[in-house]
């Protein structure tokens, strides 16, 4: 019994799209991007610090560099009223960080740094 074309074209169309499936699959992203920084704000002094956090985990409050201090907080931008605020599920955490928080307001968590403050680059 032979092979009719029909059937051929068939069983070739089929090998094809799975040739192409396994490509597609092999030279795919091998996931989502996940962000390799995170940017804290001491709370005490208003500084920005963009901590690298490829590869690791991180505590919250982070330790501040030269106080050894547990006393940075995630921050983000917002570009709506060009302001840095604290990420407001951390808020509740300024009740454990000891001293003035003179730089963040604790009801909104706005904090009193210039929208153009670049972070300072630690590991």
């Amino acid at each position: 019994m032979q092979a009719k074309p029909v059937q051929i074209a068939v069983i070739v169309i089929g090998l094809l799209i799975g040739a192409v499936g396994i490509f597609l699959a092999v030279s795919k992203n091998s996931g989502p991007d996940l962000a390799d920084k995170m940017i804290f704000a001491d709370v005490k002094t208003g500084d920005l610090y963009a901590v690298s956090i490829k590869g690791r985990s991180v505590t919250i409050p982070y330790r501040h560099p030269e106080t050894n201090e547990r006393t940075l907080l995630p921050v983000t931008f917002n570009d709506d009223n060009e302001q840095w605020e604290l990420k407001s599920r951390y808020l509740s955490a300024l009740e454990s960080i000891d001293g003035l928080h003179s730089s963040v307001d604790a009801g909104s968590g706005k904090l009193t740094i210039d929208a153009d403050a670049k972070p300072k680059t630690i590991d």
